[in-house]
């Protein structure tokens, strides 16, 4: 008796992991195979109550899914013979193999997204944020998810291997920045804004052109750099892109002349510090308003309006003319605790 149950469960088992490398469209075929030939066995075995199509299929999913409702069951001793040795092996490790091979493939999603060889090429409206700092990319990182919108994603593009990754970003891992097919993992084509800040300024500056040349011509393309020579490079090859230098002297020889000057930049450029922050509207496709109009809607919804920058201007301009005309596509900086919707503001 020993000896048989051993042989059956070795059958199943080889059965089992024979089915779990099947593809899905052998796997189905095999499925809709076990159950005809099990419809046509309880019908030769006079089961009348299984022999509708709905209740047949009822009957057939409840027994494969093993929740055994207790409704539906063979009434002659044909019926139950063939459904203990013919049905229950077949359904059930239908069924098993279907949950293993759906564990398996997600586990496969999740193991290659983790590994940083995902693809997100298929991704609109994201923001890559390409090379990775220890201390201040985490903290970039936050900034950006403090002000996403819900159809906004954020990707990261780095040489370094990551285990500790934030829940609120997608990782690509590559050995170098200016891979193109790195930047097309990473969404680069489709994205809307792009971000460039690696350890280097040489770094910074070969990935600002890779991704530059792949960029839509409506993606906002953002780099920052420490050397003048750099950004001047940037500046005269791709000025579509933003420059950030760092203006660390700048900002010591201000603070020196206006005590605290630095802590209002700062609280001024961070979204997580509680307080005002800067933000930025561009003018919608709306009859042009005065900067004073503008200023004063702005200032009725808590926000304070700083300065207009204009298509064709490389600088913004402070404080114009109450009377000047802010027209479709002129950019206005404003001062507030939450974004305002340009859409509202314009009514």
């Amino acid at each position: 008796m020993l000896l048989p149950r051993m042989k059956l469960t070795r059958l199943f088992d080889r059965a089992f992991h024979a089915m779990a490398d099947l593809h899905w469209t052998l796997l189905f075929v095999l499925i809709v195979f076990h159950a005809l030939v099990t419809w046509g066995l309880l019908a030769l075995a006079g089961e009348e109550k299984l022999n509708g199509a709905a209740t047949f299929f009822y009957w057939y999913a409840t027994t494969a899914y093993t929740v055994g409702y207790g409704d539906l069951s063979p009434q002659t001793d044909a019926g139950r013979l063939i459904t203990a040795l013919w049905v229950f092996p077949g359904a059930i490790a239908a069924f098993t193999t279907i949950v293993a091979k759906v564990l398996s493939a997600i586990g496969e999603v999740w193991r290659v997204r983790r590994s940083g060889k995902g693809d997100y090429s298929r991704m609109t409206a994201s923001i890559v944020l390409i090379g990775y700092h220890p201390v201040r990319t985490p903290r970039m990182i936050a900034e950006l998810c403090a002000d996403l919108s819900r159809d906004e994603r954020l990707v990261l593009l780095t040489r370094q291997t990551l285990t500790d990754l934030d829940a609120r970003l997608r990782y690509v891992q590559s050995e170098s920045l200016t891979s193109t097919a790195a930047l097309i993992r990473a969404g680069v084509p489709t994205a809307s804004r792009i971000l460039v800040f690696t350890d280097t300024d040489s770094d910074t500056l070969s990935a600002t052109l890779a991704a530059s040349a792949l960029a839509p011509s409506s993606a906002h393309l953002v780099c920052y750099f420490e050397d003048e020579d750099h950004a001047r490079l940037i500046d005269q090859h791709c000025p579509q892109v933003e420059v950030v230098l760092f203006a660390g002297p700048e900002l010591v020889a201000r603070a020196c002349k206006d005590p605290g000057s630095s802590q209002v930049i700062s609280a001024l450029t961070s979204h997580l510090d509680e307080g005002a922050t800067l933000f930025s509207l561009q003018w919608p496709e709306r009859p042009p308003q005065s900067f004073g109009d503008l200023a004063r809607a702005l200032l009725d919804r808590g926000a304070t309006l700083l300065a207009i920058q204009t298509g064709v201007d490389t600088l913004p301009t402070f404080n114009p003319a109450s009377d000047h005309k802010v027209g479709q596509g002129d950019r206005l900086f404003y001062v507030a605790s939450n974004r305002v919707d340009a859409a509202a503001l314009a009514g």
